[in-house]
Protein backbone atom coordinates (compact mmCIF):
# COMPACT_ATOMS: atom_id res chain seq x y z
CA UNK A 1 0.00 0.00 0.00
CA UNK A 2 0.97 3.30 -0.63
CA UNK A 3 -0.07 6.87 0.35
CA UNK A 4 -2.19 8.77 -2.06
CA UNK A 5 -3.34 12.32 -1.63
CA UNK A 6 -4.73 13.44 1.77
CA UNK A 7 -3.13 10.34 3.01
CA UNK A 8 -5.10 7.50 1.70
CA UNK A 9 -3.65 4.83 1.04
CA UNK A 10 -3.64 3.62 -2.62
CA UNK A 11 -2.92 0.04 -3.94
CA UNK A 12 -0.08 0.00 -6.23
CA UNK A 13 -0.24 -2.05 -10.05
CA UNK A 14 2.05 -4.65 -8.50
CA UNK A 15 -0.44 -5.61 -5.03
CA UNK A 16 -2.97 -4.98 -7.47
CA UNK A 17 -2.17 -8.03 -9.66
CA UNK A 18 -1.17 -10.11 -6.89
CA UNK A 19 -4.29 -9.20 -5.00
CA UNK A 20 -6.94 -10.70 -8.25
CA UNK A 21 -7.76 -13.96 -5.88
CA UNK A 22 -4.35 -15.22 -7.39
CA UNK A 23 -5.18 -15.53 -10.82
CA UNK A 24 -2.49 -16.50 -12.96
CA UNK A 25 -1.49 -13.94 -15.62
CA UNK A 26 -2.54 -15.01 -18.65
CA UNK A 27 0.55 -15.96 -21.19
CA UNK A 28 0.58 -14.40 -25.12
CA UNK A 29 0.92 -18.00 -26.77
CA UNK A 30 1.14 -18.50 -30.30
CA UNK A 31 -1.45 -19.72 -32.52
CA UNK A 32 -0.99 -23.41 -34.18
CA UNK A 33 -0.98 -21.83 -37.64
CA UNK A 34 2.03 -19.47 -36.37
CA UNK A 35 4.23 -22.83 -35.10
CA UNK A 36 3.76 -25.00 -38.35
CA UNK A 37 4.92 -21.54 -40.25
CA UNK A 38 7.54 -21.34 -38.04
CA UNK A 39 9.52 -25.12 -38.32
CA UNK A 40 11.68 -24.58 -41.11
CA UNK A 41 10.25 -27.45 -43.82
CA UNK A 42 7.34 -26.16 -43.54
CA UNK A 43 8.37 -23.53 -46.36
CA UNK A 44 9.85 -26.21 -48.37
CA UNK A 45 6.53 -28.60 -47.89
CA UNK A 46 4.48 -25.42 -49.50
CA UNK A 47 6.79 -25.37 -52.64
CA UNK A 48 6.95 -28.89 -53.13
CA UNK A 49 2.94 -29.11 -53.27
CA UNK A 50 2.92 -25.84 -55.04
CA UNK A 51 5.34 -27.14 -57.82
CA UNK A 52 3.41 -30.38 -57.91
CA UNK A 53 0.28 -28.72 -58.74
CA UNK A 54 1.29 -26.28 -61.16
CA UNK A 55 3.19 -29.03 -63.08
CA UNK A 56 0.35 -30.48 -65.06
CA UNK A 57 -0.58 -27.07 -66.24
CA UNK A 58 2.94 -26.39 -67.50
CA UNK A 59 3.68 -30.20 -68.63
CA UNK A 60 1.08 -32.94 -69.13
CA UNK A 61 2.12 -35.94 -67.77
CA UNK A 62 4.78 -34.34 -66.03
CA UNK A 63 3.45 -35.74 -62.18
CA UNK A 64 2.17 -39.13 -64.15
CA UNK A 65 3.32 -42.57 -62.59
CA UNK A 66 6.04 -42.82 -64.89
CA UNK A 67 7.24 -39.57 -64.85
CA UNK A 68 7.17 -39.81 -60.72
CA UNK A 69 8.76 -43.21 -60.64
CA UNK A 70 11.82 -41.68 -62.89
CA UNK A 71 12.01 -38.66 -60.90
CA UNK A 72 12.07 -40.06 -57.52
CA UNK A 73 15.55 -41.72 -57.74
CA UNK A 74 17.35 -38.48 -58.88
CA UNK A 75 15.15 -36.92 -55.67
CA UNK A 76 17.00 -40.00 -52.84
CA UNK A 77 20.48 -39.65 -54.16
CA UNK A 78 19.93 -35.64 -53.82
CA UNK A 79 18.53 -36.45 -50.71
CA UNK A 80 20.89 -38.70 -49.41
CA UNK A 81 23.91 -36.13 -50.34
CA UNK A 82 22.18 -33.07 -49.31
CA UNK A 83 21.62 -34.56 -45.79
CA UNK A 84 25.12 -34.48 -45.81
CA UNK A 85 25.78 -30.71 -46.49
CA UNK A 86 22.94 -29.87 -43.99
CA UNK A 87 25.38 -31.05 -40.95
CA UNK A 88 27.92 -28.98 -42.23
CA UNK A 89 26.20 -25.87 -43.27
CA UNK A 90 24.59 -26.23 -39.25
CA UNK A 91 28.56 -26.22 -38.34
CA UNK A 92 28.56 -22.62 -40.35
CA UNK A 93 30.98 -24.06 -43.18
CA UNK A 94 30.07 -25.51 -46.78
CA UNK A 95 31.53 -28.26 -48.27
CA UNK A 96 32.61 -27.65 -52.02
CA UNK A 97 34.26 -31.51 -51.97
CA UNK A 98 30.59 -33.09 -52.53
CA UNK A 99 32.14 -33.81 -56.75
CA UNK A 100 34.90 -35.62 -55.82
CA UNK A 101 33.38 -37.50 -53.31
CA UNK A 102 30.14 -39.11 -55.40
CA UNK A 103 32.63 -39.24 -58.50
CA UNK A 104 35.29 -41.28 -56.24
CA UNK A 105 32.64 -43.70 -54.53
CA UNK A 106 30.96 -44.08 -58.20
CA UNK A 107 34.46 -44.66 -59.68
CA UNK A 108 35.75 -47.34 -56.74
CA UNK A 109 32.72 -49.45 -56.74
CA UNK A 110 32.64 -49.53 -60.58
CA UNK A 111 36.02 -50.76 -61.11
CA UNK A 112 36.28 -52.73 -57.96
CA UNK A 113 33.38 -54.68 -57.36
CA UNK A 114 33.46 -57.43 -59.57
CA UNK A 115 34.54 -60.72 -58.31
CA UNK A 116 37.47 -61.00 -60.23
CA UNK A 117 38.90 -57.96 -58.53
CA UNK A 118 37.68 -57.33 -54.86
CA UNK A 119 34.29 -58.36 -54.59
CA UNK A 120 31.10 -56.28 -54.17
CA UNK A 121 30.51 -56.05 -50.57
CA UNK A 122 34.41 -54.99 -50.09
CA UNK A 123 34.09 -52.18 -52.84
CA UNK A 124 31.19 -50.78 -51.17
CA UNK A 125 32.94 -50.53 -47.79
CA UNK A 126 36.67 -48.99 -48.93
CA UNK A 127 34.28 -46.87 -51.19
CA UNK A 128 32.28 -45.51 -48.03
CA UNK A 129 34.92 -45.48 -45.97
CA UNK A 130 38.56 -44.85 -47.73
CA UNK A 131 36.33 -41.75 -49.47
CA UNK A 132 35.58 -40.50 -46.07
CA UNK A 133 38.63 -40.03 -45.36
CA UNK A 134 39.52 -37.43 -47.50
CA UNK A 135 36.22 -35.68 -45.56
CA UNK A 136 37.93 -36.39 -42.15
CA UNK A 137 40.98 -34.34 -43.83
CA UNK A 138 38.41 -31.54 -44.15
CA UNK A 139 36.90 -31.15 -41.13
CA UNK A 140 40.61 -31.58 -38.86
CA UNK A 141 42.02 -28.55 -41.20
CA UNK A 142 38.96 -26.28 -40.64
CA UNK A 143 38.71 -27.17 -36.72
CA UNK A 144 41.64 -27.27 -35.92
CA UNK A 145 43.62 -25.01 -38.06
CA UNK A 146 40.60 -22.71 -38.24
CA UNK A 147 41.85 -22.17 -42.06
CA UNK A 148 38.09 -21.19 -44.25
CA UNK A 149 36.04 -24.15 -45.40
CA UNK A 150 35.47 -23.09 -48.68
CA UNK A 151 39.25 -23.17 -49.39
CA UNK A 152 39.89 -26.08 -47.98
CA UNK A 153 37.57 -28.00 -49.29
CA UNK A 154 38.20 -26.68 -52.98
CA UNK A 155 41.42 -28.22 -51.98
CA UNK A 156 40.32 -31.52 -50.74
CA UNK A 157 37.79 -31.52 -54.18
CA UNK A 158 41.09 -31.30 -56.22
CA UNK A 159 43.21 -34.12 -53.87
CA UNK A 160 39.81 -36.24 -54.88
CA UNK A 161 39.29 -35.53 -58.47
CA UNK A 162 43.38 -36.58 -58.93
CA UNK A 163 42.59 -39.78 -57.01
CA UNK A 164 39.98 -40.41 -59.38
CA UNK A 165 42.02 -39.70 -62.52
CA UNK A 166 44.91 -42.01 -60.96
CA UNK A 167 42.66 -44.84 -60.51
CA UNK A 168 41.07 -44.96 -63.39
CA UNK A 169 43.63 -43.63 -65.74
CA UNK A 170 41.24 -40.94 -67.85
CA UNK A 171 38.59 -44.14 -68.53
CA UNK A 172 35.48 -44.80 -66.44
CA UNK A 173 34.14 -48.34 -65.48
CA UNK A 174 31.23 -50.42 -65.36
CA UNK A 175 29.22 -51.49 -62.73
CA UNK A 176 28.36 -55.38 -61.54
CA UNK A 177 25.30 -56.54 -62.72
CA UNK A 178 24.09 -57.17 -58.95
CA UNK A 179 24.64 -53.23 -57.80
CA UNK A 180 22.40 -52.15 -60.84
CA UNK A 181 19.78 -54.27 -60.16
CA UNK A 182 19.27 -53.57 -56.69
CA UNK A 183 19.47 -49.59 -57.75
CA UNK A 184 17.15 -50.13 -60.09
CA UNK A 185 14.92 -52.55 -58.18
CA UNK A 186 11.41 -51.56 -56.95
CA UNK A 187 9.25 -52.21 -53.34
CA UNK A 188 5.94 -52.03 -53.90
CA UNK A 189 6.06 -50.20 -57.00
CA UNK A 190 8.54 -47.87 -55.41
CA UNK A 191 12.08 -47.46 -55.97
CA UNK A 192 13.92 -48.83 -53.55
CA UNK A 193 16.76 -45.74 -53.35
CA UNK A 194 13.39 -43.57 -51.81
CA UNK A 195 13.51 -46.39 -48.66
CA UNK A 196 17.14 -45.42 -48.35
CA UNK A 197 17.10 -41.88 -48.79
CA UNK A 198 14.14 -42.04 -46.03
CA UNK A 199 15.78 -44.64 -43.56
CA UNK A 200 18.82 -41.79 -43.82
CA UNK A 201 16.82 -38.81 -43.38
CA UNK A 202 14.54 -40.12 -40.41
CA UNK A 203 17.89 -41.48 -38.56
CA UNK A 204 19.55 -38.43 -38.75
CA UNK A 205 16.00 -36.21 -38.04
CA UNK A 206 15.66 -38.53 -34.66
CA UNK A 207 19.09 -38.12 -33.82
CA UNK A 208 19.49 -34.52 -34.26
CA UNK A 209 16.08 -33.29 -32.50
CA UNK A 210 16.22 -36.49 -29.93
CA UNK A 211 19.06 -37.05 -28.47
CA UNK A 212 21.57 -35.10 -26.16
CA UNK A 213 24.44 -35.51 -28.87
CA UNK A 214 22.07 -33.95 -31.64
CA UNK A 215 20.86 -31.05 -29.29
CA UNK A 216 24.79 -30.48 -28.47
CA UNK A 217 25.42 -30.65 -32.46
CA UNK A 218 23.46 -27.73 -33.41
CA UNK A 219 24.52 -25.66 -30.15
CA UNK A 220 27.78 -25.98 -31.46
CA UNK A 221 26.84 -25.12 -34.75
CA UNK A 222 24.73 -22.06 -33.27
CA UNK A 223 27.20 -20.56 -30.66
CA UNK A 224 30.53 -22.46 -30.54
CA UNK A 225 31.32 -20.19 -28.05
CA UNK A 226 29.24 -20.79 -25.63
CA UNK A 227 29.39 -24.89 -26.10
CA UNK A 228 32.78 -24.93 -25.48
CA UNK A 229 32.07 -22.84 -22.43
CA UNK A 230 30.10 -25.44 -20.74
CA UNK A 231 32.51 -28.01 -21.68
CA UNK A 232 31.42 -29.17 -25.20
CA UNK A 233 34.17 -30.41 -27.40
CA UNK A 234 33.15 -28.35 -30.34
CA UNK A 235 36.35 -29.67 -32.65
CA UNK A 236 34.80 -33.16 -32.44
CA UNK A 237 31.51 -32.03 -33.94
CA UNK A 238 32.60 -29.80 -36.39
CA UNK A 239 34.86 -33.33 -37.68
CA UNK A 240 31.90 -35.57 -37.57
CA UNK A 241 30.28 -33.15 -39.60
CA UNK A 242 32.16 -33.12 -42.72
CA UNK A 243 33.23 -36.72 -41.91
CA UNK A 244 29.69 -37.98 -42.31
CA UNK A 245 29.03 -35.57 -45.11
CA UNK A 246 31.96 -37.19 -47.30
CA UNK A 247 30.83 -39.82 -45.90
CA UNK A 248 26.94 -39.98 -46.89
CA UNK A 249 28.25 -38.50 -50.55
CA UNK A 250 30.39 -41.11 -51.08
CA UNK A 251 27.34 -43.42 -50.34
CA UNK A 252 25.55 -41.38 -53.01
CA UNK A 253 28.22 -42.23 -55.62
CA UNK A 254 27.81 -45.91 -54.96
CA UNK A 255 24.23 -45.88 -55.69
CA UNK A 256 24.82 -43.25 -58.02
CA UNK A 257 27.27 -45.83 -59.84
CA UNK A 258 24.03 -48.61 -60.07
CA UNK A 259 22.00 -46.25 -61.14
CA UNK A 260 23.63 -45.43 -64.22
CA UNK A 261 25.46 -48.69 -64.52
CA UNK A 262 28.24 -46.73 -65.92
CA UNK A 263 29.59 -43.81 -64.12
CA UNK A 264 31.39 -40.67 -65.86
CA UNK A 265 34.28 -39.33 -63.94
CA UNK A 266 32.26 -36.41 -63.63
CA UNK A 267 29.10 -37.91 -62.26
CA UNK A 268 29.53 -35.75 -58.73
CA UNK A 269 29.35 -32.73 -61.04
CA UNK A 270 25.87 -32.33 -60.79
CA UNK A 271 25.14 -32.59 -57.07
CA UNK A 272 27.08 -29.94 -55.66
CA UNK A 273 24.63 -27.28 -56.58
CA UNK A 274 21.63 -29.54 -55.79
CA UNK A 275 22.82 -30.67 -52.41
CA UNK A 276 23.09 -26.63 -51.30
CA UNK A 277 19.68 -25.89 -52.69
CA UNK A 278 18.06 -28.14 -51.22
CA UNK A 279 19.44 -27.30 -47.92
CA UNK A 280 18.43 -23.45 -48.45
CA UNK A 281 14.99 -24.77 -49.54
CA UNK A 282 14.53 -26.72 -46.44
CA UNK A 283 15.21 -23.32 -43.98
CA UNK A 284 18.76 -24.13 -42.84
CA UNK A 285 20.53 -21.17 -42.29
CA UNK A 286 23.83 -20.70 -44.10
CA UNK A 287 24.94 -19.10 -40.90
CA UNK A 288 25.12 -22.28 -39.09
CA UNK A 289 22.89 -23.42 -36.24
CA UNK A 290 19.61 -25.56 -36.05
CA UNK A 291 17.99 -26.87 -39.30
CA UNK A 292 15.96 -29.42 -40.88
CA UNK A 293 16.92 -32.54 -42.45
CA UNK A 294 13.14 -33.47 -43.46
CA UNK A 295 13.37 -29.93 -44.59
CA UNK A 296 16.02 -30.47 -46.42
CA UNK A 297 14.80 -34.05 -48.25
CA UNK A 298 11.33 -32.14 -49.23
CA UNK A 299 13.86 -29.56 -50.95
CA UNK A 300 15.44 -31.81 -52.82
CA UNK A 301 12.19 -33.62 -54.39
CA UNK A 302 11.52 -30.04 -55.19
CA UNK A 303 14.50 -29.90 -57.06
CA UNK A 304 14.07 -32.85 -58.89
CA UNK A 305 10.40 -32.59 -60.03
CA UNK A 306 11.45 -29.06 -60.90
CA UNK A 307 14.38 -30.58 -63.39
CA UNK A 308 12.07 -32.66 -65.02
CA UNK A 309 10.47 -29.59 -65.75
CA UNK A 310 13.17 -28.03 -67.04
CA UNK A 311 14.31 -30.76 -69.34
CA UNK A 312 10.61 -31.24 -71.22
CA UNK A 313 11.81 -27.70 -72.50
CA UNK A 314 15.60 -27.97 -73.32
CA UNK A 315 17.75 -30.48 -72.01
CA UNK A 316 20.85 -28.08 -71.34
CA UNK A 317 22.67 -28.84 -67.74
CA UNK A 318 23.31 -25.27 -67.79
CA UNK A 319 19.65 -24.03 -67.78
CA UNK A 320 19.20 -26.16 -64.64
CA UNK A 321 22.53 -24.87 -63.24
CA UNK A 322 21.05 -21.47 -63.43
CA UNK A 323 17.61 -21.97 -62.20
CA UNK A 324 19.70 -24.08 -58.32
CA UNK A 325 22.32 -20.83 -58.25
CA UNK A 326 19.36 -18.49 -58.53
CA UNK A 327 17.32 -20.56 -55.52
CA UNK A 328 20.83 -20.26 -53.54
CA UNK A 329 20.98 -16.78 -54.42
CA UNK A 330 16.87 -15.53 -53.44
CA UNK A 331 17.87 -17.87 -50.33
CA UNK A 332 20.61 -16.21 -49.07
CA UNK A 333 19.32 -13.00 -49.48
CA UNK A 334 15.75 -13.99 -47.91
CA UNK A 335 17.95 -15.22 -44.60
CA UNK A 336 20.02 -11.93 -44.34
CA UNK A 337 16.78 -9.87 -44.60
CA UNK A 338 15.51 -11.91 -41.58
CA UNK A 339 18.53 -11.51 -39.52
CA UNK A 340 21.29 -13.86 -41.05
CA UNK A 341 24.83 -13.23 -39.21
CA UNK A 342 27.03 -11.63 -42.23
CA UNK A 343 30.28 -12.57 -39.86
CA UNK A 344 29.42 -16.23 -39.63
CA UNK A 345 28.96 -15.84 -43.94
CA UNK A 346 32.16 -13.81 -44.19
CA UNK A 347 34.19 -16.77 -42.06
CA UNK A 348 33.37 -19.21 -44.81
CA UNK A 349 36.03 -17.68 -46.72
CA UNK A 350 38.21 -16.24 -44.20
CA UNK A 351 39.96 -17.92 -41.66
CA UNK A 352 37.65 -18.88 -38.62
CA UNK A 353 38.23 -16.25 -35.75
CA UNK A 354 35.04 -17.30 -33.67
CA UNK A 355 36.15 -20.62 -32.70
CA UNK A 356 36.81 -21.32 -29.19
CA UNK A 357 40.30 -20.49 -27.89
CA UNK A 358 42.45 -23.60 -27.04
CA UNK A 359 42.60 -24.93 -23.62
CA UNK A 360 46.03 -23.28 -21.53
CA UNK A 361 48.20 -26.19 -19.73
CA UNK A 362 49.31 -25.11 -16.48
Amino acid sequence: MAPGPGGAAVMTSTEQRAGVAGRPEILDRPSLARVVWSWSGTRALVAVVALFAISPLIAAGSVGPTAIVSMLPFAALTAIVAVGQTLVIQQGGLDLSIPGAVTLGALIVAKFGGEADWGLQTAIVVAIVGTSLFGLLSGIVVAVFGLPPLVVTIAVNALMVGAVQAISSGFGAQTTPELSGFALSRVWGIPVLVFFAVGIVLVTHLVLKGTRLGRRFELVGENPRSAYNIGVATRGYRIAAYWLATALAAAGGVLLAGLLRSPTLTAGDDYLLASIAAVVLGGTALTGGRGSVVGTALGALFLAQLSQLVQTFTQATAVQNIVQALIIGVGIVVQLQLGGNTARLRSLVRRDKSRPPAPTTR
